[in-house]
């Protein structure tokens, strides 16, 4: 290979625009960018905004988090639909990480701000990203199961629930940190909004208005209404925008006291260096928040990029998120991430490539450029209404304690411990506890798995590597398993041999009498595989299924 073909190779795996971009088909994908662009953007702006109180910071950091880290992924990610921005569970444990900090330097000589801390946390979070990628870490960060991260996402979104009550009802509160967190916050809530009866009832009632109002718009008459319509309807935006014409018309501040966001600084902000020196002060939270970032914008990656049938890089991913933490955290950023409501959004929008993210841009810019100044008067009440009406996926998964039950007990006990960890305790040792006894559970259950592949005549079974012949003749393709069935292992084998030489099979079977139980991801790779292998016209049937693998 010369070493310009090397170079080129470099670019095209390292750099994946420098190979994109110039095959750009304008007249097929561009009108499609921009719209999906335009949308991610209007969505941007009141998601950021709202996000912002989460990680300690004022509103327009939210808007900086929005605008720069998507830019630096087009260059280097591999996906060409997930929506890169602010994440309710990722802008909690900054703000976790953020408060204690804070805390513990309150007496240093000098004094730092929640900004300087964002931003390093940022760094650090890049630089183990790279490190996890230089390691090849995505087999060990597989070893977290689909059920602690739903468990620890939907704990933590208890947490960001908690987080905006005292503003929906107008009260200052103290903020929490470590075991008991939960209850102390509903604690004080109580003291200050009823006992002494600090509820401000103004700031109350436009939060409860505009909570109802959003949750019937978006999940009762779109739904039914506005089914076909592509666009999704803006409605955080037009929240934020009558909230602050509403503001302005009827003095909501002087006449009610209700708080309003303040003076929005105008402009791009330069590049600084972060404060490195704060490194191992935000190491642990970074870790976590590290995982976290990469298991969501990879699985999400992975599960958009099957669906419009292209493939991401895995590897490459590792390193485009790290990249793009390092470069935002010169600016005045959190850690940014993919969020499944916006990446559906973006996908259902039309987008074809990154490209979009230019677009997403220009409505932000213009928000940071012109608009800001007009929003100062905007109720903050009414970023706590959109940050909890967007909680609503999260929740819909606390029905797992009841799904789960049904199909898997072991999954069952991995959900609910992660959960009530997350919920008790706080949300990083939540991670951490749920990890561990998400582990341990895998090793009670661990046995040695065997997978063969067989192949069929009239009378036996074959060893594939006796008889490879003998798939050309009947078309019949057979796997045989002993152990528990797990979903990674066994589906990348399934998914190999599917791939090999799909127009000679007619059947695949895989034969499940060594197999003593299945775990959810389980099943949800077999109906992934059906699925997949009905479209090619060819049957998947399982053979000698037991007791426990049948719900």
């Amino acid at each position: 290979m010369s070493r310009e073909s090397k170079l080129a190779r470099f670019f095209r795996i390292f750099i994946p625009i420098s190979y994109w971009l110039p095959r750009y088909n304008v007249k097929q994908n561009l009108i499609n960018d921009v719209i999906g662009g335009l949308t991610i953007g209007f969505l941007n702006v009141p998601q950021g905004m709202a996000y912002a109180s989460l990680a300690g910071v004022h509103p327009v950091n939210g808007l900086y988090t929005s605008l720069f880290p998507p830019l630096i992924y087009m260059l280097f990610g591999t996906s060409r639909h997930v929506a890169i921005g602010v994440f309710a569970v990722v802008s909690l444990m900054t703000g976790s990480c953020v408060v204690r900090i804070l805390d513990e330097m309150q007496k240093a000589e000098s004094p730092i701000e929640a900004v300087d801390i964002i931003k390093v946390l940022g760094f650090t979070v890049g630089i183990l990203q790279i490190i996890f990628g230089l390691l090849k870490a995505n087999r060990l960060i597989s070893l977290l199961s689909e059920q602690i991260i739903v468990g620890f996402t939907t704990g933590a979104a208890i947490h960001v629930f908690t987080a905006q009550l005292n503003k929906i009802v107008g009260v200052d509160l103290p903020r929490h940190e470590g075991f008991g967190k939960i209850y102390n916050m509903y604690r004080d809530l109580y003291i200050s909004a009823i006992a002494n009866k600090g509820c401000n009832f103004p700031t109350f009632s436009l939060s409860f208005g505009a909570i109802f109002i959003l949750y019937m718009l978006k999940y009762k008459i779109t739904p039914y209404f506005l089914k076909k319509l592509r666009i999704p309807v803006p409605y955080d935006l037009m929240c934020v925008v009558l909230g602050t014409y509403l503001s302005y018309r009827f003095d909501f501040h002087g006449k009610y006291n209700i708080k309003v966001i303040g003076k929005v600084p105008t402009g791009i902000p330069l590049p600084v260096v972060p404060n490195v020196t704060l490194v191992h002060r935000v190491l642990f939270d970074a870790a976590a928040i590290a995982i976290i970032v990469v298991v969501v914008t990879i699985s999400m990656g992975k599960l958009i990029a099957k669906k419009q049938k292209y493939a991401i890089d895995t590897k490459q991913e590792f390193f485009a998120i790290g990249i793009m933490e390092i470069c935002s955290s010169f600016f005045p950023c959190w850690p940014s991430s993919t969020a499944l409501a916006r990446t559906l959004v973006n996908e259902n929008a039309g987008t074809k490539t990154q490209l979009s993210s230019i677009f997403s841009a220009t409505v932000l810019v213009s928000v940071l450029l012109f608009i800001g100044p007009y929003m100062e008067l905007l109720p903050t009440c009414l970023l706590s209404a959109i940050v909890i009406v967007a909680l609503r996926g999260m929740f819909a998964q606390l029905r797992n304690l009841f799904v789960l039950w049904k199909l898997s007990k072991a999954d069952w006990a991995i959900f609910t411990v992660t959960l009530l960890a997350t919920v008790i305790y706080d949300v990083i040792p939540g991670l951490f506890i749920g990890t561990v006894f998400g582990m341990l559970v895998s090793i009670l259950r661990l046995q040695k798995t065997q997978l063969e592949m067989f192949y069929a005549c009239p009378l036996f079974y074959f060893n594939c590597e006796k008889f490879e012949k003998e798939i050309i003749e009947s078309g019949v393709e057979f796997f045989k398993n002993s152990g528990p069935f797990r979903s990674s292992e066994e589906m990348q084998m399934i998914d190999k041999t599917d791939e090999e030489s799909p127009a000679l099979k007619k059947s695949l079977v895989l034969d499940m009498q060594g197999i003593p139980d299945i775990d959810v991801s389980g099943i949800n790779s077999l109906l992934k595989v059906h699925s997949e292998l009905f479209v090619h016209g060819i049957a998947f049937k399982l053979k000698n299924p037991n007791g426990n693998c049948i719900h």
